[in-house]
C-alpha cells in the first residue's frame, strides 16, 4: 500500500465509526473525525492566527499604496480688518487640491511590495503550523480521555478482584487456613486499589477538562479511533517529506526572501528619486474689491541624498544583518524539522515495541496469576503470592493501555513532523479556511468591496461557538 493511499483506510475507518456513532439509549457518540472538525472550527488559537494573517495581508496593500498617486485637499477661511480699508471686516476663503506621484525611486516601492507579499506567504505557513498544533492537541486529548477511561475500568475491576480476595482470606481465616496477617495483607491491597481508583477517576476528570479546553466541548462517549494512516516505510522517506512539506521550514524560506527584498529596498533608498506633482487652487475675499483667483500647477522634482548623518548606510547594514539572520534561521529550522521527524519516528518505534512487550507480559502474568491463585487454594502459595501476581497483571494491563495511546499519538506526531497534519490530507470533509479570500479583497483595495461581504459570510462559519 502506498503512503498516500493509506488515507483511504483512515477515512473509511472514520466513516465506519461514524456509522456506529449511536449507542444504546440514543446517546450520540463522538468519533475522532468529529472531534478534529470541532477543534478546527472552534479553536480560539486558530482564530487568533487567522486574524494575525489578515493583519499581515494589509502590508501588501500599504506597500502598493506607495506606488500610487496621493491626493489631498485643503480649505481655509478667515476674517480680517485693517486701517487701510477703514477697519472694514473682510472675509477670505481659499481651496486647494494637490496630488503627487513618485515616478522614480530606484525600485524602493516595488521591492517593498515583494517583501510584503513574501511575508504574507510566510504568514500562511505559520497558520498551517498553528493548524497542525491544534489538530495534534485534539488527537492527544482524545486518546488521553480514552486511555484514562480504560484506566478507570481497570481500576474498578481491580477493586472487585481484591474485594473477592479479602472475602476469601476472611473465609479461610475463619477455618484456620490462613493467619490474621494474610487477611490484613489483602485488606491493605484493597485499600490501595480504592486509592488507585480514586486517582484514576481524578486523572480522567483532568484529561476531560483538557479535552474541553482543546476541542471546545466536553468529551461525549468517545469511540475507538480509526486505523492510523499508513506511514512512510523508512526514516529517510519521512525526512524527505518533512523537508518538502513542513510549514515552519516554508515560512522560514519566505521570510528569508522578504529580507532579501528589504536589503534591495534599503540600497535603493541611497539613490535618486523623482516625483510628479500638480495642484489646483482657488481663493476669494468679500472685501470692497471682491477679488478671486484660480490657479493650477504641474511640476517634476528630484532629490538625491548626499548626507544624512549615516542613517541610510546604517539601514543597509541593518537589513543585511537581518538577511544573514534569516538565512541561518532557514538552516536551523531545517535541522529542527529533521530532528523532530527522527524523534517522532523513534517514539513510534518505542511505543510499538512496548505494545508487543505489554501483550506478552499480560499473557504471562495472567497465567501466573491463575496458577498461583489455584495453588493458594491448595495451601501451596501464600496470600501475598496471590496479591503480588495480581499486582503484576494489573500493571501490565495499565502499560498496554498507555502504549496503545502512545502509538496512536506518536503516529500523528510523525504526520505533524512531516507537515501533513491538516484537514485536507486527513480528508475530514470540512471546508478549510481560505486565506486567499481576504488577501484578494485587500491587496488592491483601500475600502470594502463586494468580495469583502462574501468573506464576512464565509468567515462566520469559523466563529467560536460559546
Amino acid at each position: 500500500m502506498s503512503f498516500k493511499s493509506s488515507l483511504t483506510g483512515f477515512i473509511a475507518g472514520t466513516a465506519l465509526v461514524t456509522s456506529l456513532g449511536f449507542v444504546p439509549g440514543g446517546a450520540f457518540a463522538d468519533t475522532l473525525s468529529d472531534v478534529l472538525v470541532k477543534a478546527y472550527q472552534l479553536s480560539p488559537t486558530l482564530e487568533t492566527a487567522r486574524a494575525g494573517l489578515r493583519s499581515t495581508d494589509e502590508g501588501v496593500a500599504q506597500a502598493r499604496a506607495a506606488q500610487r498617486p496621493t491626493v489631498s485637499g485643503s480649505a481655509s477661511a478667515n476674517i480680517a480688518a485693517s486701517d487701510s480699508n477703514n477697519w472694514n471686516l473682510q472675509d477670505n476663503y481659499s481651496l486647494g487640491l494637490n496630488s503627487s506621484l513618485t515616478i522614480f525611486d530606484g525600485g524602493q516601492n516595488a521591492f517593498g511590495v515583494e517583501s510584503a507579499r513574501n511575508l504574507v506567504s510566510a504568514g500562511r505557513n505559520d497558520l498551517r503550523s498553528a493548524e497542525q498544533g491544534v489538530l495534534l492537541d485534539a488527537v492527544s486529548a482524545y486518546m488521553d480521555v480514552r486511555r484514562d477511561m480504560r484506566f478507570v475500568s481497570l481500576a474498578k475491576n481491580n477493586v472487585m478482584v481484591l474485594s473477592e480476595q479479602v472475602r476469601a482470606a476472611r473465609d479461610r481465616f475463619e477455618v484456620g487456613e490462613v493467619t490474621r496477617t494474610d487477611v490484613s495483607l489483602a485488606e491493605a491491597r484493597q485499600a490501595q486499589a480504592n486509592a488507585n481508583l480514586a486517582s484514576s477517576q481524578g486523572q480522567l476528570r483532568a484529561s476531560s477538562e483538557t479535552f474541553r479546553a482543546v476541542v471546545g466541548v466536553a468529551p461525549n462517549n468517545l469511540q475507538p479511533p480509526p486505523p492510523l494512516p499508513n506511514l512512510p516505510a523508512t526514516l529517510s522517506q519521512a525526512e524527505q517529506i518533512a523537508v518538502r512539506e513542513h510549514p515552519a521550514l516554508a515560512s522560514a524560506r519566505f521570510t528569508e526572501i522578504a529580507a532579501d527584498y528589504d536589503v534591495k529596498r534599503a540600497r535603493a533608498a541611497q539613490g535618486p528619486s523623482a516625483t510628479l506633482s500638480g495642484g489646483l487652487s482657488y481663493s476669494a475675499n468679500t472685501g470692497r474689491d471682491g477679488d478671486s483667483t484660480t490657479g493650477a500647477n504641474v511640476g517634476v522634482s528630484g532629490s538625491l541624498p548626499i548626507y544624512q548623518g549615516g542613517r541610510l548606510s546604517s539601514l543597509v547594514r541593518q537589513a543585511e544583518a537581518n538577511l544573514a539572520r534569516r538565512k541561518s534561521e532557514v538552516q536551523s529550522t531545517a535541522r529542527s524539522v529533521r530532528q523532530n521527524t527522527a524523534t517522532a519516528w523513534s517514539n513510534l518505534d518505542v511505543a510499538r515495541a512496548t505494545i508487543v512487550a505489554a501483550k506478552e507480559e499480560i499473557r504471562a502474568a495472567q497465567v501466573a496469576f491463575d496458577g498461583v491463585r489455584e495453588e493458594a487454594t491448595l495451601g501451596a502459595r501464600t496470600t501475598l503470592d496471590v496479591l503480588d501476581r495480581e499486582q503484576e497483571l494489573r500493571d501490565a494491563q495499565f502499560s498496554l493501555a498507555s502504549a496503545e495511546r502512545d502509538v496512536y499519538v506518536a503516529g500523528f506526531n510523525l504526520l505533524s513532523a512531516m507537515g501533513l497534519l491538516n484537514v485536507e490530507y486527513l480528508g475530514l470533509g470540512v471546508t478549510p479556511y481560505d486565506p486567499d479570500l481576504n488577501y484578494q479583497r485587500v491587496q488592491n483595495a483601500p475600502y470594502s468591496t463586494k468580495r469583502g461581504s462574501t468573506l464576512d459570510r464565509i468567515k462566520g462559519r469559523y466563529q467560536r461557538v460559546e
